[in-house]
């Protein structure tokens, strides 16, 4: 890689004019003095994180040199390159609460301004404070990523589950700031992580157990949208089925197991996706009850044997309408069990319909000129879960009513019913999504979104730009693997699948396919 030079970090009067800024907060000397009206100083993430080309090569007459000192040039010049690269000012990473139980974060440190952090720090501490730390609602339970940034503080060098997050991290940034280079060094710590992952698998499994389960979950993550997808969750489902210690029963462990139930429940109720075989012991986790997620968890679980069961009924080739009548009554129970959930929630996890939906979101996209609010981005990502379950339910039902006779009233009303689901998770993408249409960094501040009652919180704004599309894109792919949905709901969905694409452009998304 040729040495781009180091990023002036000057303000753009000053750099047209090719003078040294001496970077005078808020105005600069040289603009003062000359009675220009200067225009500020680049974010330090657009510094750091620019493009490569965006900073030509200079030219110039090289040199002749031996070959072993032309090498050592190059060494030295990729040496230097990469400290220019991570040179940032510490503002560029949140500031955020450190102890539990605190209603307002610390405040800032004061500390000088410019410090040289290692690339690894600052997408790792960009990737933990944009979605790691996302405020989330008590009852919701808290998740193997919450507990990432212990693990990978604690971690060595060559750890596996080091080398993942940074995959995932290094990914994530580059998504947020449509810079692509840094996908290189994703792919980079990807590799490392399985390489590493292969050689601690070949040592003592049960003290390393967490470690590999948590390095599982991250590679899954990573490769979320490749194909063969969920590689590494059956890796984690194997891992469980054959070596879980015992005695695990740390909070750690129950975190992980947690976890992986989670996402063997989504890929179960996702249509578009193959089945994976459930662990030896299912449920894998016992619910908090007084948490509404882990009741959710719950009551998803039946929705997996359900589907199992029809799969195995439905690839069989033969006919037992015994059998369909039987899966129909399996698929009513567990129905009612996830409609029961709802009733146990409190108020304020009540979708409420919008009051203002600014005419941008209208433009952006809305279905049926509805929109749902929630009390935060976790609430309603659960609500897309409960309605996701229900449709894998809502469809073995209608497979089920299509073999059995003079069952036509009942196949209506299933049908009325999936429309009427699917439209509910329609109506929270402009929650997610507001009036976005670019990269969540680079255009944050532009964005709108509707609001109901109290108005938008301060949470939703900061983080919706950067998280939104990853929340919603999951629950909108569902939705295109509904046969039964109106033509009119499946080339809305199909058009707001694509804007997520454009959101994480630059080819980030369909290059990680």
């Amino acid at each position: 890689m040729v040495y781009p030079g180091k990023p002036s970090t000057g303000c753009s009067t000053c750099r047209s004019r090719h003078i040294k800024c001496d970077e005078t907060r808020p105005h600069c000397t040289a603009c003062v003095r000359s009675g220009r009206q200067c225009p500020g100083y680049p974010h330090p993430l657009d510094v750091m994180l620019r493009p490569q080309a965006a900073f030509p090569r200079k030219s110039g007459t090289a040199s002749k040199t031996t070959a072993s000192s032309a090498k050592s040039d190059n060494v030295d010049t990729q040496e230097q390159a990469q400290k220019d690269l991570a040179t940032s000012e510490l503002s560029c990473i949140p500031c955020l609460p450190r102890y539990p139980g605190t209603s307002t974060p610390l405040p800032p440190p004061q500390i000088p301004g410019r410090l040289l952090l290692p690339m690894e720090d600052t997408v790792t501490g960009l990737f933990f404070g944009s979605y790691v730390y996302t405020p989330k609602d008590p009852l919701v339970r808290v998740g193997s990523m919450e507990l990432l940034p212990q693990l990978y503080a604690a971690a060595p060098l060559n750890s596996p589950v080091r080398m993942s997050a940074l995959a995932v991290s290094y990914f994530s940034v580059a998504a947020w700031t449509n810079q692509e280079h840094l996908l290189q060094y994703s792919r980079q710590c990807f590799v490392d992580a399985l390489n590493l992952t292969r050689k601690k698998l070949q040592g003592d499994i049960g003290r390393s157990f967490d470690e590999l389960l948590m390095t599982m979950l991250l590679l899954y993550i990573y490769e979320d949208h490749r194909q063969p997808s969920k590689a590494h969750l059956r890796g984690a489902i194997a891992l469980i089925n054959r070596h879980q210690p015992n005695d695990r029963d740390s909070v750690l462990s129950n975190t992980l197991r947690n976890a992986v139930q989670t996402e063997i429940i989504n890929v179960s109720v996702d249509g578009a996706a193959p089945l994976v075989p459930t662990t030896d012991v299912w449920p894998l986790v016992l619910p908090i009850q007084q948490l509404a997620s882990s009741r959710l968890t719950t009551a998803s679980t039946g929705a997996v044997k359900l589907r199992q069961r029809w799969v195995q009924y439905s690839t069989a080739g033969t006919t037992n309408l015994n059998e369909v009548e039987g899966i129909l009554s399996e698929a009513c129970l567990v129905d009612s069990l996830l409609l029961a959930w709802t009733e146990t929630l409190p108020q304020h996890w009540v979708p409420i319909p919008a009051s203002f939906i600014p005419q941008s979101v209208r433009n952006a996209g809305i279905y049926q000129d509805r929109c749902d609010c929630y009390a935060d981005f976790w609430i309603a990502e659960t609500w897309n879960k409960y309605r996701a379950s229900r449709l894998a339910v809502q469809k073995v039902i209608m497979y089920c009513l299509q073999l059995l006779p003079d069952r036509t009233a009942d196949m209506e009303a299933t049908v009325k019913m999936i429309r009427a689901i699917a439209a509910d998770t329609c109506a929270t993408v402009p929650f997610f999504l507001g009036s976005q249409t670019t990269s969540g960094l680079i255009n944050a501040s532009r964005v709108e979104y509707p609001a109901a009652g109290t108005g938008l919180n301060a949470a939703h704004r900061q983080y919706a730009p950067m998280l939104g599309g990853w929340f919603i894109l999951s629950s909108l792919e569902n939705l295109l693997s509904v046969e039964f949905l109106t033509e009119d709901q499946y080339g809305w969905v199909k058009g707001q699948v694509q804007r997520v694409l454009q959101i994480y452009t630059s080819g980030l998304m369909t290059s990680h396919l």
